[in-house]
C-alpha cells in the first residue's frame, strides 16, 4: 500500500477529493482546523437527504479519528489540526489544538482551504512564491506566481496552485486549473515511472 494522500480543508472541494480517493481505494489523512460539530462547517448546514455523499464524508470525519479506529478503512480524520510544515522526505508535521506535534508520511498533499488561505505551513508564509516576493500572498493583489499552462509554481517545482491562490477568483476557472494540474502531473509521472 502506498503512503496516504493528505487532504487539508473542510469544505466541499475537500469532500469531493475524499470521495474520489475513497472510490479509488487511495488512503487518506484528512486534516482540518475546526471541530466536526462546528455549526460553521458546511456539512452542518447541508440537508442530509439532498446531499447524502457529503453527509457520508461528514460521518467519516466524525467517526474515524486517529485516536479511535472506525469503520472506514484507509481514512484518518484529524479534526482541530493544522499543518505546521512539510519535509523534503514527504512527511507532514501537524499541530493539534494543544500544540502537540504529530508526523505522518504522505505521498502528496491537496490543500483545499478556500479563497482566503492561511499559508503559515509554508516557509515565509509562501511570500517567496508570490508574484511580488516582497509582499504577502493575497489572492486579489499578489497571488502565487504560476505557469499559466500547468499552474505549477514558478519558484517551487512540484507545488501547484489553482483558484484564488493563482489569481483566478471566479469559480468557473477552477475546473480548467484542475485539468491543467492533472495534465502536468500525469506528464511528469509518465516521464518518471515508479
Amino acid at each position: 500500500m502506498s503512503d496516504p494522500i493528505l487532504i487539508v480543508g473542510a469544505g466541499l472541494s475537500a469532500a469531493d477529493a475524499i470521495l474520489l480517493a475513497h472510490h479509488c481505494n487511495i488512503p487518506v489523512i484528512h486534516a482540518f482546523r475546526r471541530r466536526v460539530s462546528d455549526p460553521a462547517l458546511i456539512f452542518n448546514q447541508l440537508p442530509k437527504t439532498m446531499y447524502p455523499e457529503y453527509h457520508k464524508v461528514h460521518q467519516m470525519m466524525e467517526e474515524q479519528a486517529l485516536t479511535s479506529p472506525g469503520p472506514y478503512e484507509r481514512y484518518i480524520s484529524l479534526p482541530k489540526h493544522r499543518v505546521a510544515s512539510f519535509t523534503e522526505d514527504k512527511k507532514c508535521i501537524f499541530h493539534d489544538k494543544n500544540h502537540h506535534q504529530k508526523v505522518h508520511k504522505i505521498s502528496m498533499a491537496l490543500v483545499l482551504i478556500g479563497s482566503n488561505p492561511n499559508l503559515s505551513y509554508l516557509p515565509n508564509n509562501g511570500m517567496d512564491m508570490a508574484v511580488d516576493c516582497d509582499q504577502p500572498v493575497s489572492p486579489k493583489r499578489n497571488p502565487i506566481d504560476v505557469n499559466p499552462f500547468t499552474y505549477e509554481s514558478i519558484h517551487k517545482k512540484g507545488l501547484y496552485a489553482i483558484g484564488p491562490l493563482a489569481g483566478d477568483n471566479f469559480v468557473r476557472f477552477v475546473q480548467g486549473g484542475a485539468l491543467a494540474v492533472a495534465s502536468s502531473v500525469l506528464k511528469k509521472a509518465n516521464k518518471n515511472p515508479p
